[in-house]
């Protein structure tokens, strides 16, 4: 989900820039503010969700841990071979 609000944030920026490549600079900053602010509330809203859920580990900083690991696993590096093969403009988003 993470990674798909990347894609929504970075996407959008580049086809609007695409007709205004001079807003590309400016607008940049506001597409990862809006892409953190997405994802950091999705994050809040599923740890709320999975309080008191048995898939939760009280005891270690399990989500922060799996999150950490899985934004650098294997999608990610799938993500970049698949837009180095099938999108090559868009290999900055994987990025």
């Amino acid at each position: 989900m993470l990674r798909s609000f990347s894609y929504a944030a970075l996407v959008a920026l580049t086809k609007y820039t695409a007709r205004r490549p001079e807003d590309f600079a400016q607008l940049e900053s506001w597409a990862r503010l809006w892409e953190t602010s997405v994802s950091a509330e999705f994050l809040r809203a599923y740890r709320e969700t999975i309080a008191d859920s048995p898939i939760r580990s009280r005891r270690s900083p399990g989500i922060r841990r799996a999150l950490s690991t899985s934004t650098f696993s294997t999608k990610a590096l799938y993500e970049l071979v698949y837009e180095l093969n099938n999108r090559p403009a868009w290999i900055r988003i994987p990025l």
